[in-house]
């Protein structure tokens, strides 16, 4: 059978429909299977086509009545018609930034981010081996005044001298065998050879000043065996002198360890410390020694303390010093901020750490000094629209750099706020307006959806009474978060549109509703 014969069979069929539907079927299914496939697949084929054309006269239609908007008024969008609306930023009630007191070389970190540490524990800690040797030399004469008072009864004021004159000879010649001389190497025609390179002139001067000290202490040493018969006036003013002359020069090798490049190890910066502490306890002892000869005779008891106050304030001088290169945790809680490895260099005052209690968190935010009089502590606010909070503080003032008024809210219940995280507040607005009022003189935010950002201008929509769109031309300013300062004067009932993207001026529009499509 052709497939002529088969149209006109179908044609035939369709004029003279029978009236019992299972006639149709049983005429549909003595049709052989090659026909009754072709008669579904052409049915099928009208189908589509049919849908297609329904589709496109939709489609048409649609376009034809515009894309959906919707309005708003600049009050609501601006957090002036009915709350003020701005961003916070969370943070920690409880929280402290940790700034580096010296500077220095990281020896160890004791903490991790994250991590929770006590009140008082060490975070970390900065290369400290010359101000831990300082507290030892000052501990150790803590420890000697300690044991002189409780030596000593009432001792002769001159003997007394004649032995701190013999004690100040071992004192001063250990510390410069011990502590100066890791400064110096071998012989030179000018003196010992100095082992850092402030330069030549300096090297050369600091090497002649040693040699010289040497002989020095050769001819107090020769003294050593004549002090009885000398006064112990004459010989504490030879020990001050000596005592002097080896302070300027380790004053001079203090300058040139601390030039640029100078190589100074740290063996020699812990020396040099430890000799200039031992330097100035002898000048203290030189002191007593002398006050008690002015009095002739000294209580033992009273000088003794007097030495042991001494000692005890240097001591408490090099501890302040070690603790300086320590970082401690002023609170307990948790470690937001560590940036710091163990080798980094660190400069005085650097930000090396924060710790904060994480569990109680408050929102900081900053209003117009216009909003502040709107606004009242223990007021209710919303954030991120879905906690409530509570206004805990007002600032009486304006924020020297921000010039706005800065406000705290506490968030009441549990939240899955993150310290340091940006939010929406609304906050209420609780004094009334007249329906004609403008909103501000400026700037008022808006949500950025809502400014279309054109090439040469920037502008909001409104819809006309023809379903149109109007522009509005207005002047923008700073971006804040979701948000940007509008400047332009604007009436607190104009309806505009929420989300101006991808629209243009004149377009035809239909505007939606909460209710529905007007």
């Amino acid at each position: 059978m052709s497939f002529t014969s088969i149209l006109s069979r179908v044609r035939t069929f369709l004029t003279s429909l029978p009236a019992n539907a299972k006639a149709l079927w049983a005429l549909y299914a003595a049709l052989p299977l090659w026909q009754r496939v072709g008669i579904a697949l052409l049915l099928l084929v009208l189908l589509i086509g049919a849908f297609m054309l329904l589709n496109g006269e939709k489609s048409d239609d649609t376009r034809a009545e515009g894309r959906f908007v919707t309005l708003a008024t600049v009050g609501e969008l601006s957090g002036t018609g009915g709350s003020v609306d701005l961003i916070g930023t969370v943070r920690s009630v409880t929280e402290a930034n940790l700034l580096a007191q010296n500077g220095g070389t990281v020896r160890s970190v004791r903490a991790r981010i994250g991590g929770t540490v006590p009140a008082g524990s060490v975070i970390a800690e900065l290369e400290n081996a010359a101000e831990r040797a300082v507290v030892l030399q000052a501990e150790g004469a803590y420890d000697a005044a300690i044991a002189s008072r409780n030596a000593q009864s009432l001792p002769d004021t001159q003997a007394s001298a004649r032995d701190s004159y013999r004690s100040i000879f071992t004192t001063l010649d250990t510390l410069l065998e011990n502590d100066v001389d890791t400064f110096f190497g071998g012989p030179t025609p000018v003196g010992p050879d100095l082992l850092i390179y402030p330069g030549a002139d300096t090297a050369n001067r600091l090497s002649r000043e040693r040699a010289r000290l040497n002989t020095l202490m050769a001819s107090y040493e020769t003294g050593l065996a004549s002090a009885n018969s000398r006064t112990p006036e004459t010989l504490l003013n030879e020990a001050e002198g000596i005592t002097r002359q080896i302070q300027t020069f380790l004053n001079q090798l203090a300058d040139a360890a601390n030039q640029r490049d100078s190589r100074v190890t740290a063996a020699q910066t812990a020396g040099l410390a430890s000799a200039r502490a031992g330097v100035n306890g002898v000048l203290s002892s030189i002191t007593s020694a002398r006050a008690g000869l002015r009095t002739g005779t000294v209580s033992a008891t009273a000088s003794s303390d007097a030495s042991i106050k001494q000692a005890l304030g240097a001591l408490r001088g090099a501890q302040a010093a070690l603790e300086r290169t320590v970082v401690r945790a002023p609170i307990g809680g948790q470690i937001n901020f560590l940036p710091i490895r163990v080798g980094d260099y660190v400069t005085p005052l650097q930000h090396v750490a924060t710790v904060a209690q994480n569990g109680a968190l408050e929102i900081v935010a900053y209003v117009s000094e216009d909003n502040r009089d709107l606004l009242a502590a223990g007021g209710r606010a919303t954030v991120d629209g879905k906690y409530e909070g509570v206004i805990t503080s007002i600032a009486p003032a304006l924020d020297p750099i921000t010039k706005q008024i800065e406000v705290h809210v506490a968030v009441t219940g549990a939240s899955e706020l993150v310290n340091g995280q940006s939010v929406h507040i609304a906050l209420p607005d609780l004094a009334p307006r007249e329906e004609t009022e403008v909103v501000a003189e400026g700037p008022i935010l808006l949500p950025l959806a809502s400014v279309k950002l054109r090439a040469g201008d920037r502008i909001v929509f409104s819809v006309g009474e023809d379903q149109r769109l109007v522009a509005h031309a207005v002047e923008v300013g700073e971006v804040r978060g979701d948000r940007i300062e509008v400047r332009t004067d604007l009436p607190k009932e104009l309806r505009i549109v929420a989300d101006a993207r991808g629209l243009a001026e004149g377009e035809l529009v239909q505007v939606a509703s909460a209710d529905g499509i007007r």
